[in-house]
């Protein structure tokens, strides 16, 4: 009883975020496999906010929201995420990139559950927000020499061949 309440606790602070505030992600438990399928709001949000805010590099929120998507993508047992060769596409020491990948790639997953089980158009996708998201200079995060390549793919309709 008292993970329900915690749990609608987190909920209803979470609809309140602002842009540019995160929640206590150590209120959110995973623990054991039944504990990803109530964080996925939370994994949902939190993909939206890294994707929302202008890069900075040693952003605190930005690092805690990291390290939680990653968490949820590597114990969700729902969802399965693989990164064998988008290091290569993006950059291979890019962890900045890989990172705003991940947070894409878990946005459309959440927000298209039904389509995201298919591994390809799952990763299209996030390239996509990616490229969008690098694109917007506002954003502070360079395009890549691999993702120019990609960029300009995309621009010739060729993005999904070129992946």
């Amino acid at each position: 009883m008292r993970q329900f309440i915690l749990f609608i606790f987190c909920c209803l602070s979470f609809n309140h975020l602002q842009a540019q505030t995160l929640t206590d992600f150590d209120l959110i438990k995973m623990e054991k496999a039944s504990d990803y399928k109530p964080a996925e709001p939370f994994a949902l949000q939190t993909a939206n906010y890294l994707l929302a805010v202008p890069f900075k590099k040693e952003n605190k929120d930005r690092l805690n929201a990291l390290r939680f998507i990653g968490k949820w993508m590597n114990g969700t047992p729902d969802y399965s995420f693989s990164f064998t060769d988008i290091a290569e596409k993006i950059g291979k020491e890019n962890y900045d990139l890989i990172g705003q990948y991940m947070a894409a790639l878990a946005k459309y997953t959440l927000e298209n559950k039904a389509a995201a089980k298919d591994t390809k158009v799952a990763r299209l996708n996030a390239m996509i927000m990616l490229l969008d998201y690098c694109e917007n200079k506002d954003n502070n995060l360079h395009l890549s020499k691999q993702l120019k390549k990609l960029a300009e793919a995309r621009s010739k309709g060729e993005l999904e061949k070129s992946m």
